[in-house]
């Protein structure tokens, strides 16, 4: 597995990436930074769980830029400042010139909601946040209620 060589970090409305600090104590410097209310003008009113899908796949797909091929921190760095331009300017395309996207989007939305489905922290977590799109399947109150018991497991575990 390649080292990761890139933090992100969501500050407000702004995802910020930096180098991958080993040392907690020294100081984080950001290189890049990516207002997300540039792609999405109500970011700011999301719910976290909308937020968080959001950041998830600006992140990846700024990350996958320069994820096909070995290269310094920099250069990544770059290939996300490009791919993050052709988001502003609209395309959401994979690595390929003539791709349209399409193949890529439906396959990624097929995953969301395949992992909506599981009974899990992230499943209910995606199910919670696709229900509030038309044609959804609803969040019921087992569901949250389930959701919050993943939660408190999760919080009891960073104790």
């Amino acid at each position: 597995m390649a080292k990761r060589l890139i933090t992100w970090t969501l500050d407000q409305t702004i995802l910020k990436a930096s180098r991958v600090v080993e040392d907690k104590k020294a100081e984080v410097i950001f290189t890049a930074e990516f207002d997300l209310i540039e792609l999405f003008k109500d970011f700011a009113e999301y719910t976290d769980v909308q937020k968080q899908l959001v950041v998830y796949g600006v992140k990846q797909k700024l990350a996958d830029a320069g994820a096909s091929e070995i290269a310094d921190y920099d250069s990544k760095i770059a290939k996300a400042k490009a791919k993050w331009a052709e988001l502003l300017e609209g395309k959401w395309t994979g690595s390929r010139v003539n791709a349209t996207g399409a193949a890529e989007n439906r396959k990624l939305l097929n995953n969301i909601k395949e992992t909506a489905k599981v009974v899990s922290l992230e499943g209910l977590m995606l199910k919670k946040a696709m229900a509030k799109f038309p044609g959804q399947e609803a969040f019921t109150e087992a569901d949250e209620a389930k959701l919050q018991e993943f939660l408190a497991m999760v919080a009891e575990k960073s104790k």
